[in-house]
């Protein structure tokens, strides 16, 4: 019986310990491109490489009914940690595109995001349900909008 219960919170002890570990780089579950299928203009996307992430609203075309990417802001030096249930934190470092009238550059910035499932994304903050699948046309920025 002894054997049982110290093995039990020897298990606790490891679970809490890799909940509270910070990991170097984003989580595979969360990498790749989520898009934002808001109302109206209201749409946004965020993509997650294996060390940083960028993310923005699009700009929309009236003339043709599209959706073009705007230069994201992200995140650098990205690290995480998993806290149970699909849920990660994630912390790095900000950073803004070329050229962008607002600088975030050098401050860091956490939050926590849920992989519901391997199309649906949960964060915590702002937005709050991303797909990986748009429901409005993308097309690349064009040079006047970058």
């Amino acid at each position: 019986m002894a054997t049982v219960a110290f093995a039990t919170v020897g298990l606790n002890d490891q679970t809490v310990q890799a909940k509270s570990t910070w990991h170097t780089g984003t989580p595979t579950a969360i990498r790749g491109t989520w898009y934002y299928n808001g109302a109206g203009s209201n749409k946004a996307y965020v993509t997650y490489s294996a060390h940083m992430s960028k993310g923005q609203y699009f700009e929309k075309s009236d003339a043709d009914n599209t959706y073009y990417k705007l230069p994201g802001y992200g995140l650098k030096s990205i690290k995480y940690r998993y806290l149970g249930q699909r849920v990660y934190e994630l912390t790095g470092i900000q950073y803004s595109p070329k050229g962008a009238t607002v600088q975030f550059d050098g401050k860091r910035m956490t939050y926590k995001v849920k992989a519901i499932s391997k199309s649906k994304l949960y964060f915590y903050k702002g937005f709050h349900t991303y797909t990986k699948t748009p429901k409005f046309t993308v097309v690349k920025a064009n040079h006047a909008l970058n």
